[in-house]
């Protein structure tokens, strides 16, 4: 009797163990960071109207429709952005010497997107905001997307000039 019981105990234990145990031959690999086709809209001259209080802060949108565009930017919606199969990713960056856009990409890993914007030093010494975007392919409202705003290094002279 005592073994019956022993061997129902062993059983149960490794059938439970079995149940709640996820098996490795199910889960789905996730494949490596995928870059994203991006596309820029040529003449687009936006100008985010939303102001940015510092150096070094930034805001970022997700814009996934005509009218969330006409709140953002302070002109029509190009007519080549179809709302329906894209996504426009934007955001605007305090500098603290002017600045432009230097490279960006868009990148889809598991876990959402990411988007890096890499920022170089212009002519200008005075503080400046640098708008940027770039257009996806359609992104869920639901997805994460990190915005990775790399601001351009500071010239050391420009940082010793005015201190002797």
């Amino acid at each position: 009797m005592r073994f019956i019981q022993l061997l129902t105990l062993v059983v149960g234990g490794l059938l439970a163990m079995n149940n709640s145990c996820k098996k490795e031959d199910d889960a789905v690999p996730c494949p490596g960071p995928v870059a994203v086709a991006t596309t820029q809209v040529p003449g687009l001259q936006a100008h985010i109207t939303e102001p940015i209080p510092n150096v070094g802060q930034s805001n970022q949108y997700i814009v996934n429709s005509s009218g969330e565009y006409r709140e953002l930017f302070d002109c029509a919606p190009p007519a080549m952005v179809n709302f329906m199969t894209h996504t426009l990713l934007a955001g605007k960056t305090k500098t603290a010497t002017g600045s432009r856009v230097l490279t960006q990409e868009v990148v889809q890993t598991c876990t959402g997107y990411t988007y890096t914007v890499k920022l170089e030093a212009a002519a200008s010494q005075k503080v400046a905001s640098v708008v940027y975007y770039v257009v996806v392919p359609k992104i869920q409202p639901t997805a994460k997307v990190d915005f990775d705003v790399q601001l351009p290094a500071l010239d050391p002279k420009a940082l010793t000039l005015g201190t002797e």
